[in-house]
Order: structure tokens, then sequence, then C-alpha cells
């Protein structure tokens, strides 16, 4: 594991608690820095190349939300709920997901680098295509995921429930799933090399190799 860097946020923000304050903030305005924005339920909306750096999203729920090409930096989201979101072909910085909910949402095409998702319920998420360097994934899950093609540099699971998760075309070389739920993961053989698993693991991956074993 790499030691990723962690968000950079002030102690003294701009607090936000209304949502019509932020959706008139993200209408004039393609870039908003300092700000925390907490307790409040955003409605659906599709707004593209918007900007947030030094931010902090506390207990906020966004309603199916569509944010490509998002540019997200030194942000950190608590308690939210991020689920069915799209943050297609973004770039994410040094940005950190805590005791959130992304159920379904979409990170393809996606550069994220030095980011944490901490204590996560993200099923049926996908991340395909996209290019991950230090990102680290810990006491999450991430059931039913797509990392597919994924460019993987310094990828980190630590308990993880990854159950029929697919990482075809995702080469795991240094990866350590041993502590991990990987029953029914879909991978090819080759993304395989100088993966770490467990002894128990070992044998529900011969099932890929069509080996039997007596």
């Amino acid at each position: 594991m790499k030691k990723i860097q962690k968000a950079k946020v002030s102690t003294n923000l701009e607090v936000i608690d209304n949502v019509e304050e932020l959706l008139a903030l993200i209408e004039d305005d393609e870039k908003i820095y300092y700000k925390l924005i907490e307790n409040i339920d955003i409605p659906s909306i599709d707004e593209s190349r918007i900007s947030f750096d030094g931010c902090i999203f506390r207990n906020v729920s966004f309603d199916n939300c569509t944010f490509r090409y998002i540019d997200l930096q030194d942000v950190v989201f608590e308690k939210c709920d991020l689920s069915n979101i799209d943050f297609s072909e973004g770039s994410i910085f040094r940005s950190e997901f805590l005791n959130c909910k992304i159920i379904g949402s979409k990170l393809e095409d996606a550069h994220l680098k030095d980011c944490l998702f901490k204590n996560i319920l993200g099923d049926y998420s996908s991340f395909s295509f996209s290019k991950l360097n230090k990102v680290n994934f810990e006491s999450s899950s991430f059931e039913s995921s797509v990392f597919m093609e994924v460019k993987n540099k310094y990828m980190y699971f630590d308990d993880c429930d990854l159950k029929k998760t697919v990482f075809t075309k995702t080469y795991l070389e240094g990866v350590d799933l041993s502590n991990c739920e990987i029953d029914g993961i879909e991978i090819g053989i080759p993304e395989l090399y100088k993966l770490k698993v467990n002894a128990s693991q070992g044998l529900e991956l011969t099932r890929l190799m069509g080996l039997i074993i007596e």
C-alpha cells in the first residue's frame, strides 16, 4: 500500500445549508471553493464541468445527479448518499468518501488519484475504463460492481466485499485481496498474475483455469 495524500481542507469554511443557495451557486459559478455543504437534499440535476475545491459535503443526499467531467480536489464527503450519481470522465484528486452510500454510482473513464473510500456501501458501482492511482478501498462493500479495464497503479483493498465483482482486463499485480470476500469474482487468467489471495480464495480461483481438485 502506498501512502495517499489526505484531502487538504480548511477548518474555516463558509457554511451552505440551503439547497436553493447551493443551486444558485452552481448555476452562477463553474468553480466553487472552500464551502461546508451540509444537511441538504440536492434534487436531480445535470451539470457538466463543475469544479469543487477544498469543500466538505456532510450529510448531503444527491438524487440521481449527473456531474460528468466534474473536477474534485481536496473534497470530503461524509455520511452522504451519492447513489446513482454520475461522475463519469471526472478528475478526483486528494478526496475522501467516508461512511457514504454510492450504490449504482458511475465513475467511468474517470481519473482518481490519492482517494479514500472508507465504510462505503457501493454495490453495483462502475469504475470501468478509469485510471486509479493510489486509491484505497477500506471496510466497504462493492458487491457486483465493475472495475473493467481499469488502469491500476497502487489500488488497495482492505476488508471489502467484492463478491461477483468484475475485474476483466484489470491487471491486479501487487494487489492484496486476502482479507476480502471474492466469491463469484469475474476476472481473466492473465489479470491474476501476482495477485495476492489466501489459500481458500486460491481454490476458488482455480475454477477460472478449468481445474478440478479432488
